[in-house]
Order: structure tokens, then sequence, then C-alpha cells
């Protein structure tokens, strides 16, 4: 069967329509981190509308996300070469320039991956918070990261370190809210990070509640009174441990949420 996309007698509103769909299939792909089939169809769409920048910037999302950093450079140069102003293809150049040909990534398929939706950065009342890392890893480091990846909160007696999957250190948490976090791990509540932002010199994570101790069943994790936000239960399903104790666990020197 022959591919609609290389039909050159389909009717012009099919094709719109069939370009359509097969944008929605590109960014649902990557959307599910499947990064073979993101590239497939990128290109599909490149051969028949080669000037299009965000099906471009796609593909060499793809690539990078394959490890063919050379590959996604090249690509990334063709969109500023079409739009020298276009700011995904300025921003993730320099990421893919920042790797060597064949270098690993610094996160590169963890087991505890997670598809990225729009709702995984959610803000929740009480149960989310965004922080600014302090004391973060050098720049070349933080250039390898990227939105939605999944961070470990390592608890030390008197604070937070944050690493990634690698267990490679990428910042600490402010002390007053390690201090606070401290106290909830301490007394049973779990929680998830991913990194919700990366700069050349910053770093923030977005830290979910995902399990509430009973002696905390009342009392959440965070308080924002300047930013009101709208509980949603679509979003979290939180449990509660009724057979926990009220006394709170030793805890060891380093461990890992």
């Amino acid at each position: 069967m022959a591919d609609p996309l290389l039909d050159t007698n389909i009717p012009a509103n099919n094709f719109k329509n069939e370009a359509s769909n097969l944008d929605g299939i590109a960014i649902d792909a990557a959307l599910a981190c499947d990064w073979n089939k993101a590239e497939t169809i990128n290109r599909q769409i490149i051969k028949q509308d080669p000037q299009n920048t965000a099906c471009l910037n796609r593909l060499a999302r793809a690539l990078f996300e394959l490890g063919k950093y050379q590959q996604a450079k090249k690509i990334y140069q063709s969109v500023l070469e079409i739009d020298p102003y276009n700011p995904i293809a300025q921003k993730n150049l320099k990421r893919a320039t920042a790797f060597k040909k064949n270098e690993s990534r610094v996160v590169t398929n963890p087991p505890q991956s997670i598809i990225i939706t729009p709702n995984l950065f959610l803000e929740e009342a009480g149960i989310t918070k965004v922080v600014n890392l302090l004391k973060v890893a050098e720049p070349q480091k933080l250039s390898k990261l990227y939105a939605g990846a999944l961070v470990n909160l390592v608890t030390k007696n008197r604070g937070i370190t944050v690493t990634d999957y690698e267990n490679n250190y990428l910042g600490v948490l402010a002390d007053d809210m390690a201090h606070l976090l401290l106290k909830l791990i301490k007394g049973g509540n779990k929680y998830q990070a991913l990194i919700k932002s990366v700069k050349p010199n910053g770093l923030s994570i977005l830290i979910r509640e995902v399990f509430r101790s009973k002696k905390f069943r009342n009392q959440p994790s965070f308080l924002d009174s300047s930013k009101p936000l709208t509980y949603s239960s679509d979003n979290i399903t939180l449990t509660y441990d009724d057979s926990a104790s009220d006394g709170v666990e030793s805890e060891s020197e380093d461990s890992t949420v």
C-alpha cells in the first residue's frame, strides 16, 4: 500500500488531515517516551514538509533521546537556518553540543521513568511544592538534564541532597524545606520528586506527596497562602497507613526517599 504522504495525487484537504493526524501521533509518541516511533513519524512528516520547524525540533529531540547527538545537532542547526531566533532550537542545540559522540546521558532510561503528561507538573495545594535547589552541580552536568526526569531525595541527619537515578549530585534543598521534609519523612510520609526546569546555573524540582502517614492525616505537607491552588483527586491518589505507629522510627544517616 502506497504511503499517503508520498502520493502527489492526494487531495490537499486529505493531506492536511493526514499530516495533522501524524502530528498527533508524533506528539503522543514523545509523551510516551517512544523515541524510535517519534523519529519514524517525524521523518514521514518532514518528507512532505521539510520546512516544518516544529516537526524538525521534535525529530531532533527524538534523536537526542536515542543518543544520536550529532544528528540531533545537525537538525537543530537546520531549524536555525530556517528560523534563526527559534528558542527551542537555540536552547537544545547547546544541550546537544555538550555531548560528545557516543557519550551516555546522565539519566538514559531509568527503571523509575514515567510518561510525561501536562498533569505531571500540575501543582496541588498542600501536596506539591516547587523548590529551587541550592549549591547546584556545574552547568555542564545541568545541561544534560531534562524536565520530567525523576530524581532522588537523599536524607541526611541535617539536610536533603538531590541526586539523579545514577546517584550523581545535583544540589541540595534549602534548610527550611529540608527540615520540614525530614520531619514528615521520619513520620512516615513518602515523596516523589522530578525536575521542573533547568537553567545554565539553576535547577528547580517539583516535590509531590505520594503517601501520607496516619500521624499526618490532617496535616498537608506544604503550606503556601500566597498561592492558593485547587485540589484535584484526578491527579494523585493518597494512601493512608492505618497501622502506622505514632512514634518516629530511627533513621540511618543517609537514606533515599
